[in-house]
């Protein structure tokens, strides 16, 4: 018999052998490292491919979707592992402008996963055309300057920016509009702003983007003929009690506008103007105080006519130094002193002159806490109680005390 009757007679009988023996060996292989089915832990986003490069996807990507996979138990470890091992992707290869459901594609690094579901598996997207143009940058000035001043046209630069995206967005776009506020100005205004693509209506275009996306704007503020700033001079008469004295004065607003019909007479000012007097005599606490300004003749305030005056009054700050005997609190019944040395301990004082002025000794007590203690010798640290108000301890020394206690009885 040859060979080659022997294989056709026994062919069907080798094919059975062989699939039986494949069986034994999957069997044993998945005994050994079973599939399992997971989700894959982090949502994929979805990338588009094969798209022509005048054309974008203006709707329906980004967009991530969940897959669950089948892969042997000890592949998991990889897949996890790995933020790369799934990919998620839809062709876009031939299509043009218009609105597409297509299939979501997947594709595993590491073989042999296999891909169970994909949520969503299909995805609606819109194609458009890539566009783009010049359009005009426009100022929206928004506010009102001072009184006794005027604005003038704004100006931008650039005067155009690029406008690009889908071409149904970018045809809408009329201009590039920067917001200005020149609310209360008294000089001129440059200021480096964002623009906004917007359509013929004002309303705000999405899904373009404009280059640059920045203009500076100019808006040059003039004053009115006529019209001046003026500083605001603060006249303070007296003299405040003594021992405190003037730590601040301040004036609201510091700047006010003066107006005259007579241009003249508003150039001739000094560059201030003075309020009426306000006496300070004897004050030992601040002072609030609305004003009037004292004005030229022909002269008128734009505005309210009088200014906030605030005087900050303060006592003088300086130190004593007093020595003041030392108390020994807490002993126990059954204990006596027998010696403190020193007696005297210097403490430093710090507060308003007034008040240390008049500080007597009485106010001040120095204390060492003798409690739980017995008989014997011992460096204590001296406490230092203020009953004054306003006065503070600096420092003291010495900062220990020895304080020798015996019985009592002792003779």
């Amino acid at each position: 018999m040859t060979l080659w009757r022997w294989l056709k007679e026994n062919f069907g009988t080798l094919l059975m052998s062989f699939a039986l023996a494949m069986a034994v060996w999957v069997s044993a292989v998945l005994s050994q490292d079973p599939n399992e089915v997971r989700v894959y832990p982090q949502p994929v986003t979805v990338e588009a491919v094969g798209l022509g490069q005048d054309l974008m996807v203006v709707q329906g990507l980004p967009i991530a979707v969940r897959v669950s996979l089948r892969a042997p138990r000890s592949l998991w470890t990889q897949i996890n592992g790995d933020p790369t091992s799934v990919r998620a992707y839809v062709d876009l290869t031939g299509l043009g402008p218009g609105v597409y459901t297509v299939p979501v594609h997947i594709e595993v690094a590491y073989h042999p996963a296999e891909v169970v579901t994909v949520t969503p598996a299909r995805l609606e997207v819109t194609i458009d055309e890539r566009a783009q143009k010049d359009v005009p940058v426009t100022v929206d000035v928004r506010g009102e300057v001072a009184v006794g001043y005027y604005a003038a046209a704004p100006t931008a630069l650039p005067r155009t920016v690029t406008v690009s995206g889908p071409a149904g967005a970018v045809d809408k776009v009329e201009a590039a509009r920067a917001e200005i506020s020149i609310e209360g100005a008294r000089e001129t205004i440059k200021r480096e702003v964002s623009l906004v693509p917007i359509d013929a209506d004002g309303q705000r275009v999405s899904g373009v983007s404009l280059k640059p996306d920045r203009a500076l704007v100019t808006v040059a503020v003039r004053q009115l003929g006529g019209y001046r700033d003026v500083a605001v001079k603060v006249k303070l008469v007296g003299q405040v009690a003594n021992g405190y004295r003037i730590t601040n004065v301040t004036v609201s607003p510091p700047v006010v506008t003066v107006f005259s019909q007579d241009p003249q007479k508003v150039r001739d000012l000094p560059g201030f103007v003075e309020t009426e007097p306000l006496d300070v005599t004897g004050a030992t606490d601040d002072i609030d105080a609305r004003l009037k300004l004292v004005l030229p003749e022909g002269i008128s305030l734009v505005g309210e006519d009088t200014v906030l005056v605030q005087v900050g009054v303060a006592a003088i700050e300086t130190s004593l130094t007093m020595s003041l005997p030392v108390e020994v609190t807490g002993l126990d019944a059954d204990l006596k002193v027998k010696e403190i040395s020193p007696k005297l301990v210097d403490v430093i004082l710090s507060g308003p002159l007034p008040v240390l002025d008049n500080l007597k000794p009485s106010a001040v007590r120095v204390t060492v806490d003798a409690t739980g203690l017995g008989p014997g010798t011992y460096q204590l640290p001296p406490k230092i109680e203020v009953l004054q108000e306003q006065v503070k301890v600096e420092s003291f020394l010495p900062v220990t005390v020895e304080v020798t206690l015996e019985p009592a009885n002792s003779p």
